[in-house]
C-alpha cells in the first residue's frame, strides 16, 4: 500500500489502484472558429420562415392577411393612442416597447378604415396583432373580433352626408384611402342605423308625450280661465298653509281636451306619382315644441326579395329586415302613412284631434271610415294660396286672349295673402273680403269696407291701385267673369281659411331628409332609407 499512488479518476473521485496505461488520456480542448453548420440561414425573403418567425404559416395562409410588400402603399387613419398603448410591451416575454419598422411589420389586416398589424419581437420573436384603431363590442362577453370605432362612425357618415356605397367608395379612392366592399360597407351603415333609429324613436316618444301634457296643460287653464289670474284677496295676516289657497293653486284637468295637435305632410323620393318610395312627418307645433312626434316610411319594393325571385324561385328567400311594407299606387301611400300614424299614436295615449296640412280630405276621410275616429282638418296657409295662385296661371295659360300679366297676378297674389293674414279667426270678415276682392280690383267698392279699402276711408281723394298697370284698375269684363266663377270656390270655403294652420315645419323635415335621399337616387329598396 505504501508503493500505491493516491490519484483521481476520470469522475474526480480520489482513488488508489489505478491501472497505468502505456499511453495516457489526455482530453483535447478544441475550438471552432467558424461554425457554419449550427447557424440558419433564411431565404424565405423579408417575411421570414417558421424558424426565424414562429407563427408566419397562419399569416401566409390567410386570405385577409396581407403580407406582400405592398401592405404600405396607400393612407391609414391611425389613432396614435391606441397603436402606442399596445406598442408598449409583447404579449409572450412581456419586454418592451415593440420596434415598428420595415423588418419587424410582418402583415396587415385591414378591417374598413382599422385594421390591425402584425408586428415581431425582437427579444422572442412573436407576432403581436397591434391594432391601430379604438375598437368596442356591442355584447362585451360574445365571440369574435371587435368592430372599430371608426367603421360604425363611417356608417353613422354614410346615414347622414356621404350616401351609399358608390359614393363613399369614390370618396376614399379620392383621399388615397384603401376602398372597401360594398358588402362590408352595408353591415356598417347597419350596426350605426339601428342604434340611430333606436335613439330616434325612444326620442320622438318623448318629444310626443311632453307635447301633449302641454298643450293638455294648456286647454286647462284656457278652460278654467286660471292663467295667470292675480289673487285680489291678500290679506297680511292670511296663513301660508291655508287649505283653501292650495286647493285654489291645484290644476283642474280639461273637460273637452281629446287630443292634440299635429302638422302632417307627406313627401316621395321621387317627382310625380310613380315613386317607389314615399314618408310622412308629424310634427308638433310651435308653441308645443315643433319637434317630430312620428314617422312613417313606406316602400313599394325590397332589393332582397327582388334578388331572390330573380335568383332563387321558387324559394323562401333568407331571413332579413324586409322593407316592403306597401302595395298600392305611389298616391295611396299619404292616406295609408298618416292612418298608421294616428294610429300607433293613439295606441301609445296620445291621441291626435287635429290635423294641419295640405287641402288632402282622404286621410280624413280614413280615419272616419276604417278607424271610427272624427278628426278635424285645417288648411295649411301656404297650400291653399298656392293653389289659388296655380288656377290664375292656368287661366293665364288656357286663355291667351285674357288681359292678365304676371303684374297682375302678383298683385292678386298680394292681396290674398293679406286678406287671409287679417281675418283668421273672423269668418264673416273672410268672407265679406274675398266677395269684395275682384270687384274691387275694377274699380267696383260697394263691396269693400274701409279697413282694407283707401277709396272707403278717403272717398273725396282719387284712389290709385299701386301695383296694377298703370295704376288703374282693370277693365275687362270677360276677365272680371273668369276671376269670379274663379274665387266662387274660394269665397265658400271662406269659413275653412278663418282657421288656417301650417305644416311648414313638416316641409323643413322634407328638405332635410331629400338632402340626405336626394330624388336621383334610390335607398328604398333597403333599410337605409329608413335609417
Amino acid at each position: 500500500m505504501a508503493d500505491s499512488v493516491v490519484c483521481r479518476d476520470k469522475r474526480g473521485r480520489f482513488s488508489k489502484n489505478i491501472q497505468e496505461t502505456s499511453e495516457p488520456e489526455c482530453a483535447e480542448s478544441i475550438e471552432i472558429d467558424h461554425n457554419y453548420g449550427v447557424g440558419h440561414l433564411c431565404i424565405a425573403g423579408a417575411t421570414g420562415c417558421a424558424v426565424c418567425c414562429p407563427g408566419i404559416e397562419k399569416l401566409l395562409g390567410s386570405s385577409k392577411i396581407n403580407t406582400s410588400t405592398s401592405w404600405h402603399s396607400g393612407r391609414r387613419l391611425v389613432e396614435w393612442g391606441t397603436l402606442l398603448d399596445h406598442l408598449k410591451f409583447c404579449t409572450r416575454c412581456f419586454n418592451g416597447p415593440l420596434i415598428l419598422s420595415h423588418q419587424t411589420i410582418k402583415g396587415e389586416m385591414k378591417c374598413g378604415l382599422g385594421g390591425y398589424l402584425y408586428v415581431q419581437c425582437t427579444s422572442c420573436q412573436e407576432l403581436n396583432r397591434i391594432p391601430y384603431g379604438s375598437t368596442h363590442k356591442e355584447n362585451p362577453s360574445s365571440k369574435g373580433m371587435p368592430s372599430f370605432c371608426v367603421n360604425t362612425k363611417l356608417g353613422a357618415a354614410m346615414i347622414d352626408a356621404l350616401g351609399g356605397p358608390q359614393r363613399v367608395n369614390n370618396v376614399l379612392s379620392t383621399l388615397n384611402l384603401p376602398p372597401i366592399s360594398h358588402k362590408n360597407l352595408k353591415v356598417m351603415e347597419r350596426r350605426a342605423g339601428e342604434m340611430i333609429e333606436g335613439f330616434a324613436n325612444l326620442s320622438m316618444d318623448q318629444r310626443c308625450r311632453e307635447a301633449f301634457e302641454a298643450e293638455k296643460s294648456n286647454a286647462a287653464e284656457d278652460e278654467n280661465g286660471t292663467e295667470n289670474m292675480p289673487d285680489t284677496n291678500t290679506d297680511s295676516h292670511t296663513d301660508m298653509t291655508d287649505t283653501n289657497s292650495n286647493t285654489r293653486n291645484e290644476s283642474v284637468p280639461a273637460v273637452n281636451f281629446s287630443g292634440m295637435t299635429v302638422c302632417a305632410d307627406h313627401g316621395w323620393q321621387k317627382r310625380g306619382f310613380d315613386s317607389l318610395t314615399g314618408h310622412t312627418f308629424l310634427m308638433s307645433k310651435r308653441e308645443y315644441g315643433n319637434k317630430v312626434i312620428k314617422t312613417i316610411v313606406k316602400h313599394r319594393t325590397c332589393g332582397t326579395c327582388k334578388w331572390w325571385k330573380r335568383n332563387r324561385p321558387g324559394r323562401k328567400p333568407k331571413p332579413h329586415r324586409c322593407v316592403w311594407n306597401h302595395r298600392g299606387s305611389a298616391r295611396l301611400m299619404e292616406s295609408q302613412a298618416g292612418m298608421q300614424a294616428v294610429k300607433e299614436l293613439l295606441e301609445q295615449g296620445t291621441p291626435v284631434k287635429t290635423i294641419e296640412g295640405d287641402g288632402d280630405n282622404t286621410l280624413i276621410a280614413r280615419l272616419k271610415s276604417e278607424l271610427n275616429l272624427t278628426v278635424t282638418k285645417k288648411f295649411d296657409k301656404n297650400h291653399t294660396i298656392k293653389n289659388i295662385v296655380s288656377r290664375l296661371y292656368d287661366l293665364q295659360k288656357n286663355n291667351k286672349n285674357l288681359k292678365i300679366s304676371s303684374l297682375v297676378i302678383r298683385h292678386l297674389t298680394k292681396s290674398i295673402k293679406y286678406v287671409f293674414a287679417k281675418n283668421q279667426g273672423q269668418p264673416d270678415d273672410m268672407k265679406t273680403n274675398l266677395e269684395a276682392l275682384i270687384p274691387h280690383q275694377f274699380g267696383d267698392h260697394n263691396l269693400c269696407q274701409p279697413r282694407f279699402c283707401g277709396y272707403k276711408r278717403q272717398p273725396g281723394v282719387k284712389y290709385l291701385h299701386r301695383s296694377l298697370p298703370y295704376k288703374a284698375p282693370l277693365s275687362d269684363p270677360v276677365l272680371r267673369e273668369k276671376l269670379q266663377n274663379l274665387f266662387e270656390p274660394v269665397i265658400s270655403k271662406a269659413a275653412s281659411y278663418a282657421d288656417l294652420g301650417s305644416s311648414q315645419a313638416c316641409e323643413h323635415a322634407n328638405r332635410a331628409a331629400s338632402l340626405r335621399a336626394p330624388k336621383h337616387l334610390h335607398y328604398g329598396e333597403s333599410e337605409s332609407l329608413d335609417f
